[in-house]
């Protein structure tokens, strides 16, 4: 057990506001929020009942954003869905609204940096909820439109199998279900399907009937390898780094075998499953979309930079907390290196239709 609670202590992003902090550092989560918003205005305007729904709440209109992070992307979300509300309340001749918004994320995170950074133009009210969204975070029938972007592809904890010696499912020498044993495949997706149907339970006690729970988050057509992506490439360039870090003493072999990154990718197969087996829902929508356009257009070396920039503020904490943070530069460094080495077979990869979007409905 203790593994999983390293885990799930190193998940926050970089906090601060630093150089290289998440909240510096996310544009390419940004990118992805932007891509969304369209998806997401128009399924407020024509699927949400506002009207209803703010009657029987004392004229106060409350939205959660799970896995907010540190900003600034979180808020940039949170007025593109108030702005949405506040047309399809015009459209129905309604009271404008008070607005509760409740940012939610580990107890770790940063909410600091995420508090001194909220907008000041008093458009709505704060609240900040630590916990995991992997558990009840919020009161029951409390919250009419739950929303999390860039959050529910990370795992609650590495799949214990993996990490497990005489386990089929031992992932030595790897970093990711990438290129892994078909047990390995497997262990990441049942963590996968445990961890979404805690998600959909605990979402069905917090949203009132007829609210909105929308997610965008990481996704892959039912089949295809992961090692055919992009990141796949990059978690098995990453173990290759790890491995020539071990073979110069800079870390140890068991530290690189019992490293693996809690994150999967579903397909919307996979996801309507969990949701009808849950019951309590109706699907909105649920659709694979074209990540940033930095991944449609020819890919270069400054690109790949960039990326990793990325990569590093949002998985920094977990390689400080299971390596050090004395290797944490070097570790990125390398893997930089590496896959700027690797540009063109990263622009062969397939990068099309990555980005999953669903949205369910209350019963």
């Amino acid at each position: 057990m203790k593994k999983v609670e390293i885990v799930l202590s190193s998940l926050p992003m970089s906090g601060g506001d630093g150089p290289n902090s998440y909240s510096k550092n996310s544009h390419l989560q940004r990118r992805t929020t932007s891509l969304l918003k369209e998806a997401i205005d128009k399924l407020i305007i024509e699927k949400l009942d506002a009207k209803t729904l703010i009657s029987g709440s004392n004229n106060t209109f409350r939205i959660a954003d799970l896995g907010c992070a540190t900003g600034p992307n979180t808020f940039f979300l949170v007025d593109d869905i108030i702005r949405s509300v506040e047309t399809n309340l015009r459209r129905s001749k309604s009271t404008k609204p008070e607005f509760l918004v409740y940012f939610n994320d580990l107890p770790e995170n940063d909410f600091n940096t995420l508090f001194t950074s909220l907008p000041r133009d008093g458009s709505y009210f704060a609240v900040g909820v630590p916990g995991s969204f992997y558990g009840h975070v919020l009161p029951r029938s409390s919250v009419h439109i739950v929303v999390t972007v860039a959050a529910t592809h990370w795992l609650s904890s590495v799949p214990k199998d993996v990490v497990d010696k005489s386990s089929k499912a031992w992932n030595k020498g790897k970093v990711h279900y990438s290129n892994a044993a078909k047990e390995v495949v497997k262990a990441y997706e049942n963590q996968f399907g445990r961890d979404m149907g805690k998600f959909l339970e605990a979402r069905a006690k917090e949203l009132v009937s007829g609210g909105l729970l929308v997610v965008g988050m990481c996704g892959i057509p039912k089949g295809m390898p992961f090692s055919n992506l992009a990141d796949g490439i990059m978690y098995t360039s990453m173990a290759e780094v790890l491995i020539q870090m071990q073979s110069k003493g800079l870390i140890t072999e068991e530290q690189v075998d019992t490293f693996n990154i809690p994150i999967y990718s579903p397909s919307p197969e996979e996801v309507t499953f969990l949701v009808e087996k849950n019951g309590c829902f109706t699907i909105e929508s649920m659709e694979l979309m074209n990540p940033a356009a930095w991944l449609k257009r020819p890919m270069n070396v400054e690109d790949v930079r960039q990326w990793m920039v990325c990569i590093k503020a949002t998985m920094g904490s977990l390689f400080i907390n299971h390596f050090g943070d004395h290797v944490l530069d070097e570790i990125f460094d390398r893997l930089t290196v590496k896959l700027v080495g690797l540009t063109e077979k990263i622009e062969s990869s397939y990068r099309e239709k990555l980005m999953m979007f669903f949205a369910l409905k209350r019963k």
